[in-house]
């Protein structure tokens, strides 16, 4: 039962973490729709959109182990490469 503790305050936190960053990201592409494409910092903001959305991704992934986890033990090679940093 520990364990399944452990797992609930993982994904609570993963949640909360979820949450700014979900509202990062729309501030980011709001900025987005409003930046015309030929303002030199146009790029830089639609990288940052990029980042946030695969950070949200990963912060999903984890979560879905987590939950996984309560019946079997986690994969952590479930993560696909692709959404690790480099």
């Amino acid at each position: 039962m520990e364990k399944d503790a452990k797992l609930k305050d993982i994904r609570d936190s993963l949640h909360d973490l979820a949450q700014p960053l979900a509202a990062l990201t729309g501030m980011v592409d709001l900025l987005l729709l409003e930046c015309d494409e030929s303002n030199p910092i146009f790029e830089e903001v639609r990288m940052i959109s990029d980042q946030l959305q695969k950070v949200l991704e990963i912060v999903t992934e984890i979560r879905r182990l987590a939950r996984e986890s309560v019946s079997q033990p986690a994969r952590l090679e479930a993560i696909p490469n692709s959404h690790l940093p480099k």
